[in-house]
């Protein structure tokens, strides 16, 4: 079962090449060395919050946890420091409702995360609506749920949707239709503090035949 540490910065201005370079050839393989597969950077296009997302994978809440106290991890991001502000890091888990998780991405996919927390009186009809209502409506509309997060470290909102698209035209259009208004507006009753966020690549995963790189693209 796959478990997310996803870290969140923003990049110190004028430090833009520096820290390319630092993010290529010294975190992401150190991170991904300690057992933290690097899945995805992402850039945050609309929301607010961070400018960059990144995301680290691995099978093992265990190994999140050893690799957060490991002394190569904190140099490594004692480094980080120099590039960047803002940092925050987030562990995530699966809630079991929902789950197409793949740890690879496509060139094109974009993802629209959205979060919020259920209310603590309304947590059966909450479930009911996302499984039988809102998560099949998302899909419906282009948009793959990939996984229900909850928030096991971090700050709020609780859950985090993440969704996948290939065409952002598509889901600027669906996200202003009727049914998507609608279905958002009824998810409010059964839940609090919603938010979302529509994020595009910054470094890309690529797999070659024996081995694997990472490209920058934002």
């Amino acid at each position: 079962m796959a478990v997310k540490l996803n870290h969140y910065w923003s990049v110190i201005p004028g430090m833009e090449k520096e820290y390319e370079n630092f993010l290529l050839k010294k975190f992401i393989p150190g991170v991904n060395d300690m057992g933290l597969q690097t899945v995805a950077v992402w850039s945050v296009l609309i929301g607010a919050y961070s400018e960059i997302v990144f995301e680290n994978a691995s099978g093992d809440l265990e190994i999140i946890e050893k690799a957060l106290t490991n002394k190569k991890y904190k140099s490594l991001k004692r480094e980080l420091f120099h590039f960047v502000n803002g940092y925050k890091t987030k562990v995530l888990v699966n809630t079991g409702r929902i789950d197409s998780y793949s740890m690879d991405i496509h060139k094109d996919t974009i993802k629209f995360n959205q979060m919020w927390d259920i209310k603590s009186h309304k947590k059966e009809e909450y479930d009911a609506f996302v499984r039988e209502e809102y998560y099949p409506l998302l899909n419906e509309l282009g948009v793959l749920v990939a996984r229900e997060w909850d928030i096991l470290i971090g700050d709020g909102p609780g859950i985090i949707c993440e969704g996948r698209v290939s065409d952002i035209n598509n889901l600027i259009i669906n996200l202003q239709s009727n049914r998507f208004q609608r279905a958002k507006r009824e998810l409010k009753q059964v839940t609090e503090k919603y938010r979302s966020r529509i994020l595009i690549f910054h470094v890309h995963k690529l797999k070659g035949y024996k081995s694997e790189s990472y490209h920058l693209v934002h």
